[in-house]
């Protein structure tokens, strides 16, 4: 009976935030440093969360991955938790841990100090050939803003078109021609 009541305060704790606001983190990570014979030595790639930062626990959800070069199974999830300022992040967790296996293609880690500094103090990786490989060195940096290709399309095309605009209208002025 005493579990079920801290369940259900807990629960009632992540479905009420007074402070609800909803965060959105995009962060490049870098870990090296593995053991000899890694067949990855540098894993890399940016990750996008978007979780409450006013509930207290963040059910595990998908995490957008943009150039992670680590083989892994299924879907990529993180969750958040509160207490700790800490996201857990991998392809098989659950509230606050993860789990990997020699046998099968996986990643996990945890990013401490979220809202504040991030940082990773552990990382690890499966390419599911029966040896997990841990990381002595991890970086952890805000992902830069460099425009996709689509959107300097979009606003070279913009500029074009405002010139186009600003030309046209000297052409009528300078002919007598009034807007109509």
């Amino acid at each position: 009976m005493k579990y079920l009541m801290v369940a259900a305060a807990l629960l009632a704790g992540t479905a009420t935030q007074a402070n609800a606001q909803i965060v959105t983190k995009k962060l490049q990570i870098v870990a090296s440093g593995f053991e000899g014979g890694a067949p990855i030595g540098t894993v890399k790639g940016i990750f996008e969360f978007t979780y409450n930062s006013g509930a207290f626990l963040t059910p595990p959800a998908p995490v957008t991955l943009t150039g992670f070069n680590a083989p892994y199974a299924g879907t990529a999830l993180f969750s958040f938790n509160k207490m700790n300022d800490m996201l857990t992040v991998g392809n098989n967790i659950g509230f606050g841990s993860y789990t990997l296996s020699p046998a099968t293609a996986g990643f996990g880690f945890f990013l401490k100090n979220v809202s504040t500094n991030p940082n990773i103090d552990s990382f690890g990786y499966s390419t599911g050939g029966g040896k997990i490989w841990h990381a002595s060195n991890i970086t952890v940096s805000p992902a830069s803003a460099v425009p996709e290709a689509s959107a300097w399309a979009m606003m070279i095309g913009g500029f074009g078109a405002a010139g186009g605009v600003l030309r046209a209208a000297r052409r009528r002025r300078a002919s007598g021609q009034a807007f109509a």
